[in-house]
This record gives C-alpha cells, sequence and structure tokens, in this order.
C-alpha cells in the first residue's frame, strides 16, 4: 500500500482520486507550457512586425490575427493550471482561529463552488460557439476560423472544471484543505 493511500485509511477511491489528481496536473503542466510558448510565439511575432515596419514600411500581414490566437491559446490553458497550482487568491476578512469550523468547511466547498462556475460558463461559451460556428466566421485578416479560438477557451474551462472536480473530491477523502 502506497503513503498516499494510508493517508485516507487504504482507500482505493483515494489512491485513484489521487492518481486522477496526478494526471490533472501534468496535463494542465503540459498545456500551460504549450500556452507560454504560444505567448512567445506572440511577442515574436509583434516583435516582427515592428521591425517590418520600419525596413519595409508597411504593417506584416495577419499580425493581428496570429497574435490574438497565441494570446487566446496562453490565457485559456493558464486557468487550468492556476486551479491545479492551487495559485488562486485568498483574502482573510475574519480571522480564521475564530470561526475555524466554519472556515474549514467553506475551504471544503470552494472547489465545488469553482467546478459549477466554470461549468456554467463552459456552457454559456459553448452556445457563442456554436452560433460562430454556424455563421462561419473568420477572422478578419488571415481568415482563421473562429471556432479555433473558441477551442483554446472552451478546452480551459472544460479542464478546470474537471480540476476542480478532482480537487473537490480530494477535499471529501482527506482532511487536507486546498
Amino acid at each position: 500500500m502506497t503513503q498516499r493511500a494510508y493517508k485516507s485509511g487504504g482507500s482505493r477511491l483515494y489512491a485513484a482520486v489521487d492518481q486522477l489528481d496526478r494526471a490533472m496536473n501534468r496535463l494542465t503542466d503540459i498545456l500551460a507550457f504549450v500556452g507560454m510558448s504560444a505567448l512567445i510565439g506572440a511577442i515574436g511575432i509583434v516583435v516582427v512586425d515592428i521591425v517590418w515596419r520600419r525596413i519595409g514600411g508597411q504593417s506584416m500581414v495577419g499580425a493581428v490575427d496570429l497574435t490574438q490566437f497565441c494570446v487566446m491559446a496562453a490565457a485559456s490553458w493558464a486557468i487550468p493550471y492556476a486551479f491545479s497550482a492551487r495559485a488562486h487568491v485568498t483574502v482573510d476578512l475574519i480571522g480564521k482561529n475564530r470561526l475555524r469550523i466554519l472556515f474549514n468547511t467553506i475551504d471544503r466547498l470552494i472547489p465545488l463552488l469553482c467546478a459549477g462556475v466554470m461549468a456554467f460558463l463552459l456552457y454559456l461559451s459553448w452556445g457563442r460557439a456554436m452560433e460562430q460556428w454556424d455563421y462561419g466566421d473568420v477572422s478578419q485578416n488571415l481568415a482563421i476560423p473562429m471556432i479555433l479560438f473558441w477551442g483554446f477557451l472552451l478546452s480551459g474551462m472544460a479542464i478546470s472544471t474537471l480540476v476542480c472536480l478532482v480537487h473537490f473530491l480530494k477535499t471529501l477523502l482527506t482532511s487536507e484543505t486546498i
């Protein structure tokens, strides 16, 4: 029996949730790396565009479309990483020592609330993305299908929802708070 399963009394369910949590962490690490690489690509495109304007006297065709595409990937895939790395900000307005039981309960429910919010946003965004799909909208200069931009956002929200649900399951099975 592993150390992690021992934490929750040897539960196979905990071991499965823990393994799922580690898989989600790896996935979000990869997505964050790809997203940040896309951000570096966006910076490169802007630099090339500026140099091209100075040398050639005109702007690079499609620079705005490509920059927006890269930034959309970076922003959308950073969200699940933030949830996975537990990099959210907390503010204590009232000392946690006074109402420890209440705050522990709230801390355990936060991942479920976050999953609900992300699922709701995914639902709303899905409807808008399907409108873009139906209309066949494309970007202004390079005619990149707008559904590709929405794909980054939808995948980021879906993965964020799953990460939050896994964190909620993990808090239910252990005494840890996230």
